[in-house]
């Protein structure tokens, strides 16, 4: 049996978003609260893009639909969740969110490495 890894990899990416957007649904007012505390602008609708972002972006591109589009969305929205969730170091767990984000970033940039959008 071939192991497909390109496949295995976009799965396991995508399941941290997965499981972070459906999280973000159950605590729908708490999620909009903290967007709010933010200073992000219109939380609740930014929270239904956010939810929107996480879920069905995720799954299209653990399923492998328009990976490289799907991808630079994930990597995009990423790269926005860290500077605005995670900038402040003097947190000791934001430095580590914020690696552990740019992981991610590598992991999705690995796996759509060979598209030409």
């Amino acid at each position: 049996m071939k192991i497909n890894y390109a496949l295995l990899s976009r799965v396991l990416i995508a399941l941290l978003f997965v499981v972070a957007g459906i999280q973000k649904m159950m605590g729908f007012n708490e999620v909009v609260a903290y967007i709010g505390s933010l200073g992000v602008p219109m939380p609740m609708i930014a929270t239904i893009i956010v939810i929107l972002i996480e879920v069905p972006v995720a799954l299209a591109y653990a399923y492998g639909y328009r990976v490289c589009y799907t991808g630079g969305v994930l990597v995009a929205f990423t790269v926005l969740a860290t500077i605005l969730a995670h900038r402040d170091f003097s947190i000791g767990a934001n430095m580590v969110m914020a690696l552990k984000n740019i992981a991610i970033i590598g992991g999705i940039l690995a796996t759509t490495g060979v598209c030409s959008c």
